[in-house]
């Protein structure tokens, strides 16, 4: 998962700049959602602000750090997803559908409204690619604590302990802080038993180390930043190897979460991110069939 800055002010500016009258709309389908008391609507409006939020998160999924084109040309690849479902919410895993996935701590009781009084909350969007929200988010949503009581606001409902990490501001943790990655391999960082729980649960529940494509994706970046890194440490960095070097840390590349854990590796055991490096160029140019690189 990705984090991003989230200024209302800005988002909402953003916002009447793409539809002047988007916000009279929402109030208004908001006001009859909570009178009928669950979301029903045939049609939303909220695919017209798609762009609004691919700008916020550089273009890449909030969940699973893909990119993708820009809002002229990729709405089409993303979906505004709903952070709290609208309209219900099952348990997960589901024992049929994720049969693999055994846990020894709760995940939250299903919800049958949904949180419909959030559809039009603006704090309960973000952009996700079709994979993560259409297979794999649907209409779950974890948690460790009670579902939080009808008309709730985005703030109080952090008493349930989600287990997904709200991607904005800071009224959540950094998933940085919850999770890490080991060559292109996501993995658990944080001690706090809770939190531990929550990166394995968000590994989980969007199959980070279970679809090739991210594999594929982390090893390019790594393979491509490994070799400016590989000729700076040999003497014989170029310009371009520096330029390199130095956006490592950019939130604009895609899997920068993976890739600043591998530039973290190389500051601390080069031996060991050598190793890495060597695999991940093997796996990335299709050399190597045999699985993600691991170590």
């Amino acid at each position: 998962m990705i984090r991003y800055d989230f200024d209302r002010t800005v988002v909402e500016a953003d916002i009447r700049a793409v539809d002047p009258r988007w916000f009279n709309k929402a109030e208004k389908r908001t006001k009859i959602i909570v009178k009928l008391g669950s979301f029903a609507e045939k049609t939303s409006v909220w695919s017209k602000i798609k762009p609004t939020f691919m700008r916020l998160q550089k273009n890449k999924c909030v969940f699973c750090e893909r990119q993708f084109e820009n809002p002229d040309y990729g709405t089409i690849e993303f979906d505004v997803e709903h952070f709290r479902p609208k309209s219900s919410v099952v348990t997960w895993p589901d024992p049929v559908r994720h049969s693999k996935l055994k846990y020894d701590f709760g995940t939250g009781a299903p919800y049958a409204t949904g949180y419909y009084w959030l559809a039009y909350e603006l704090e309960n969007y973000a952009a996700s690619c079709k994979v993560c929200n259409t297979s794999l988010k649907l209409n779950y949503f974890p948690i460790a604590g009670d579902r939080g009581s009808v008309l709730a606001t985005v703030d109080d409902l952090s008493n349930e302990q989600p287990y997904l990490c709200y991607p904005f501001g800071d009224l959540d943790d950094d998933p940085e802080t919850l999770m890490t990655f080991v060559a292109t391999t996501a993995v658990p960082t944080a001690s706090d038993d809770f939190k531990k729980r929550r990166g394995q649960t968000i590994i989980d529940f969007f199959d980070l180390n279970g679809r090739e494509q991210l594999h594929r994706e982390r090893a390019r970046m790594i393979a491509m930043c490994g070799s400016a890194l590989m000729a700076d440490a040999e003497g014989e960095a170029t310009d371009q190897d520096q330029l390199v070097i130095a956006r490592m840390d950019s939130p604009v590349l895609p899997h920068s979460n993976c890739l600043r854990a591998f530039k973290r590796s190389w500051a601390t055991d080069k031996e060991l991110a050598r190793q890495i490096y060597e695999k991940c160029r093997a796996y990335a140019l299709g050399g190597d069939s045999s699985g993600p690189p691991d170590l």
